[in-house]
């Protein structure tokens, strides 16, 4: 009599189950001591409060922005932070501040951790330490009936331009080789935010000529906020690293902060929220405590006494 090979299925089935679902069960064990082991690096005075308090500026979106019409925070580094914070076990408190008060609120003790567009660079090093977590890199945002007239950065020289105050000075940095090329110098006038610069050029005082964040551009003119402007690449400019900041030297909350960070770079979180806000091509290939100096424009000019 043929012996049955009915039951030798079944067992082949149920292994080919259980194997797979082992398969299934190894990443997600390994994430759990992964969780655990970054909440484990959170010092304790974070973990018994519960709560993480931070500055966001809310003037670059897709940076950090308040939703339309609203007052409630979002933006890519808000969606990344807010799955840090669930991945310490705390709660993100946001609270408004000028960029330009981004650092003191560090340190101050005002805050915990302050974001928005910082960028990493020799000078805010001196003052707070950065969790790098992506890059910026810039353009030129022209008038469309200028495309002509302003092909490369260079093209910039002998203009008026104007700059924000506090922010890192990428264009002026590049644009003090104009005279060096035999071109006229860049002059340049400070407004106290994004808002009052824009308002200037936007007016006429300032030519239609401008550097902005690749994010901020691809933004603006995704919803509509670009009319009659067009976006000219300028490597020239090369990239700087953008981080969250801390108190110098809190390691503690740092290394937390990064050990989440690297579970979102693992699980695709980072990856689908740059895609999100069409900034795929600004990611790090894995974030870092103080990692700013291997981006071109570390090294920033000093201030004038």
């Amino acid at each position: 009599m043929r012996p049955t090979t009915h039951l030798p299925r079944i067992l082949r089935g149920a292994a080919a189950a259980l194997g797979a679902a082992l398969l299934l069960t190894v990443p997600a064990l390994a994430q759990d001591a992964a969780v655990d082991a970054a909440r484990a690096l959170l010092p304790a005075k974070y973990r018994d409060a519960g709560v993480l308090n931070v500055s966001a500026s809310t003037v670059y979106a897709p940076h950090s922005f308040f939703k339309e019409g609203t007052t409630e925070f979002t933006g890519y580094e808000i969606e990344l932070f807010n799955e840090v914070t669930d991945i310490l076990g705390v709660k993100p408190v946001y609270t408004e501040a000028p960029f330009q008060q981004l650092i003191a609120g560090i340190t101050s003790g005002r805050s915990d951790v302050s974001l928005g567009d910082l960028g990493d660079n020799d000078l805010r090093r001196e003052q707070v330490d950065f969790i790098d977590h992506s890059r910026l890199t810039f353009q030129l945002l022209i008038g469309e009936g200028d495309k002509e007239k302003f092909k490369s950065v260079f093209d910039l020289c002998g203009q008026e331009l104007g700059l924000v105050q506090g922010t890192t000075n990428i264009i002026s940095k590049t644009l003090s080789q104009c005279e060096a090329k035999g071109l006229k110098p860049t002059t340049y006038v400070e407004f106290p935010d994004a808002t009052a610069k824009d308002q200037a050029i936007q007016s006429g005082r300032l030519p239609r000529a401008d550097v902005q964040a690749t994010a901020v551009g691809r933004y603006r003119a995704a919803n509509g906020l670009s009319q009659g402007l067009v976006l000219v690449p300028a490597p020239e400019l090369g990239d700087l690293y953008i981080g969250w900041i801390v108190e110098k030297g809190n390691t503690g909350l740092a290394n937390a902060i990064e050990a989440a960070l690297k579970i979102l770079f693992e699980n695709g979180k980072y990856a689908e929220i740059l895609a999100k806000y069409d900034i795929a091509d600004l990611n790090l290939s894995a974030p870092g405590v103080n990692i700013g100096q291997n981006a071109s424009n570390w090294v920033q000019p000093k201030p004038k006494s």
